[in-house]
């Protein structure tokens, strides 16, 4: 889960970049925020996983 966190992330960035260089439209930076709330909750899941497992 957490590899797929980091590919959210990386993909939030790359995002975050493309929209930058974009006319400033909203979409984009609602793309951002979605990748990075899916990274939180992947990582939230992972954690909880660890926790039941330990």
């Amino acid at each position: 889960m957490r590899n797929m966190a980091c590919r959210a992330v990386a993909q939030a960035s790359l995002v975050a970049t493309t929209a930058s260089l974009d006319d400033e439209q909203a979409w984009p930076l609602l793309l951002v925020a979605g990748w990075l709330t899916t990274a939180a909750d992947l990582v939230q899941q992972a954690d909880a996983l660890e926790a039941v497992l330990v």
